[in-house]
């Protein structure tokens, strides 16, 4: 896949709920009550920035997608376009 190879073991998230794993693309995010996504490129640059899980943002709850030409990934309360 885009993602590619695992650099890392998987990990548990900084707030104790869920876990992730990075790969050379991206990393995917797992918590109990919201399933596996990925999130990769600017939208997880931009929400490494405002503090990932622990953010008002939450985790991830779809991977990133292409909507009328602009890429997203929505998130527990919200998203990143």
């Amino acid at each position: 896949s885009f993602l590619g190879a695992p650099v890392n073991a998987e990990r548990i998230c900084s707030d104790g709920k869920g876990s992730y794993r990075d790969y050379k693309g991206g990393s995917i995010y797992w918590h109990p009550d919201t399933g596996a996504f990925e999130v990769h490129g600017s939208i997880k640059a931009k929400w490494n920035a405002l503090g990932k899980e622990k953010s008002y943002l939450g985790y991830p709850t779809s991977d990133e997608s292409i909507c009328s030409g602009a890429r997203f990934n929505s998130f527990q309360r919200g998203g990143i376009y």
